[in-house]
């Protein structure tokens, strides 16, 4: 697909919670959309709660990452820093923290049983939504071979003169659908050097500590938007549209941001698909 994107340095994005079904204006689209149209294959969201005074969480973030680079195109990172070890100190003020993952992590739980720990596809493993960096990668082979309920298409944009991000997304219904299921759009950072503590390390603390899949905020909302009111027909296809304007506040960069959307049953809380962009 053709890619256009800006570059565009020290800016940051505001909270914009709009979500229709068109979308005009000088729009440019992202490169790598990431879309396998010919499988129809089950993504795997893999979520790692973090914080940069969490010593052992560097090594979690490897995992990760060796676990994304195992099954190619099939996992997707995102990096949530919530809870004590996300809280900014005098000497380090920087916040990774929001409030759509301080919501995720008391609902379910996770900075009460510590870092690091993380999510896959918000399924419970072992009896448990918190799974250990250890148990990743097999939650993670648990569900490679499930068949998906639907099949979502992304693509995202950035409008200079409106300094507006916008997100197309398109699913397909494979299966049929329950009135619980919502669609969430997402964006994250990569590439941003900060502080963090590293137990293996000598010194343990790391002024250029590379974090990478940040999450920075939702698009619409903590638990996302309603799909239907209804029970959704095998075959449906449904097209949603998220806007987020931009501010100048936060330092985010452009060129560095990516955009993960998932649709997932807030009954059940499981992440039924989920597709990535930059």
């Amino acid at each position: 697909m053709k890619i256009i994107y800006y570059v565009l340095l020290s800016i940051s994005l505001i909270f914009s919670l709009s979500c229709c079904d068109e979308i005009t204006g000088d729009y440019r689209q992202s490169q790598n959309q990431n879309i396998d149209t010919s499988k129809n294959a089950r993504n795997i969201l893999l979520e790692d709660y973090t914080g940069f005074k969490c010593g052992n969480c560097p090594s979690a973030a490897e995992i990760a990452h060796e676990i994304e680079l195992r099954y190619p195109g099939r996992i997707i990172l995102l990096s949530v820093h919530a809870g004590y070890f996300a809280e900014p100190t005098t000497s380090h003020p920087y916040d990774f923290r929001t409030p759509e993952g301080n919501d995720w992590d008391v609902a379910f739980g996770i900075s009460d049983i510590g870092n690091p720990n993380g999510m896959v596809n918000r399924i419970k493993y072992d009896d448990s939504y918190v799974i250990t960096p250890s148990k990743w990668d097999a939650a993670v082979l648990s569900l490679l071979n499930t068949e998906p309920d639907l099949k979502l298409e992304i693509k995202a944009y950035y409008s200079l003169s409106r300094k507006e991000i916008s997100v197309d997304a398109v699913l397909t219904y494979l299966k049929n659908g329950l009135p619980s299921h919502n669609f969430v759009a997402c964006i994250l950072e990569d590439s941003i050097v900060q502080y963090q503590i590293d137990y293996r390390k000598t010194p343990q603390d790391i002024e250029d500590y590379v974090h990478n899949h940040v999450f920075r905020a939702t698009m619409n909302s903590t638990w996302g938007e309603p799909l239907s009111a209804n029970e959704i027909k095998a075959g449906t296809v449904i097209k949603k549209n998220c806007k987020y304007i931009i501010s100048d506040s936060k330092g985010w960069r452009i060129d560095k941001l990516r955009i993960v959307a998932f649709v997932h049953d807030n009954s059940t809380k499981e992440i039924l698909q989920s597709e990535e962009t930059d």
